[in-house]
């Protein structure tokens, strides 16, 4: 009787405070509820991970998705930190700069060096210059002010693009080395 008498009494004032000991029947909710909460997690995370990957230029190019570099150069005010940080990160390494062309479908590609220069008024202003003429030893050097768009465009580290381009032949069919060319008028 003594027992119906608590059950009752527990109910009608709430839950009963009762500890389990571990790898009882009872303490099987908690560890469900545990991983649950894990997983659902896990899935939020991978999944803003996916998103906040591009989507590939070409078939294949995920082999590429570790050379890639983080470089907006998209020259937004709202941008302009982060990608003069990353400019002066970056450059003294030899970069490629994947253009898709949507006619064509074909990936034309460059090698460039990104320079982050300040002015004398303390302005930073950040450049493209094509890897040949980061060699010429005269003034003259053309520079380039692309305008970055994370749909169509990407920045590759130039040496592990080299490597992923021989472990992966099939890549050479959608991409084409070409000059830097400025603006089009």
């Amino acid at each position: 009787m003594r027992r119906k008498e608590q059950r009752s009494n527990a109910h009608n004032h709430g839950p009963e405070r009762t500890t389990h000991p571990p790898g009882t029947d009872h303490a099987r909710p908690t560890h469900l509820w545990a991983v649950r909460h894990l997983v659902l997690l896990s899935l939020t995370l991978a999944t803003a991970v996916v998103r906040s990957q591009p989507k590939p230029l070409f078939p294949g190019a995920e082999h590429l998705d570790s050379c890639l570099v983080d470089l907006p150069l998209t020259y937004a005010k709202k941008d302009k930190e982060r990608y003069v940080q990353a400019a002066r990160f970056l450059e003294d390494q030899e970069l490629i700069y994947a253009v898709l062309e949507k006619k064509t479908h074909q990936v034309n590609y460059t090698r460039v060096y990104v320079v982050a220069e300040t002015a004398k008024d303390g302005s930073t202003f950040v450049y493209v210059e094509d890897a040949a003429q980061r060699l010429r030893m005269d003034d003259l050097k053309q520079a380039y002010f692309p305008k970055f768009r994370p749909a169509t465009e990407r920045f590759y580290n130039a040496a592990c693009f080299d490597r992923r381009l021989v472990a992966h032949p099939a890549l050479k069919e959608h991409l084409h080395e070409a000059p830097a060319e400025g603006p089009k008028q």
